[in-house]
């Protein structure tokens, strides 16, 4: 799980790939975080070829093909840490059943100055309105039915209060938000 996270990161990073997007659910009534750090070490550095080795702190070992676009590459050296920060929230909010389903979402991009150290950010939110079709209280699950017709299943955290509150035909508004935060830094001494 830390490589995936920490490669994902890296990714995101080197190909200035951040994206904000901020929208929350009009009093969301339930609500939940979860927040993951991964660490991974640059073990090499291919100016040539613009690949990264990347170690994680499990040892595992992903090298990674850094695109042209890519600010600041160069200030990449062995050793270096990179560290990403994932970040996942979710909202429900119960809403009157006479309202059409519906969604929406933006994004944004932001990436580090030239000249300074690699970093960079993603957050991406999107909000939906849908019907809760079916609800698994053991698996906290909810099966969605959004406005297009398709259904979802979505996994409700542990930390979201009120969720044995919700009861199938309930309209929710689900506003998901995914952060993933990457910052290349020089080891400690």
């Amino acid at each position: 799980m830390k490589l995936k996270i920490t490669t994902i990161g890296v990714c995101a990073l080197l190909t200035g790939a951040t994206q904000l997007i901020a929208q929350e659910a009009k009093q969301p009534q339930v609500k939940g975080v979860e927040i993951k750090t991964a660490k991974a070490t640059v073990e090499k550095v291919d100016k040539d070829k613009r690949e990264v080795t990347l170690k994680s702190e499990d040892g595992t070992e992903a090298t990674i093909k850094v695109p042209e676009t890519v600010r600041n590459f160069d200030q990449i050296k062995v050793g270096d840490i990179v560290t990403a920060k994932y970040t996942e929230s979710v909202a429900l909010a119960v809403r009157k059943a006479d309202e059409p389903p519906s969604a929406t979402g933006r994004e944004t991009t932001t990436r580090a100055p030239l000249g300074e150290r690699p970093s960079g950010q993603r957050t991406a939110t999107l909000q939906i309105s849908a019907t809760i079709e079916k609800i698994d209280r053991d698996k906290r699950e909810l099966t969605l039915k959004g406005p297009q017709g398709n259904t979802r299943v979505v996994k409700v955290p542990e930390d979201l209060k009120r969720f044995d509150d919700l009861k199938e035909g309930d309209q929710v508004v689900v506003t998901s938000t995914e952060s993933l935060a990457i910052d290349v830094s020089s080891p400690e001494k």
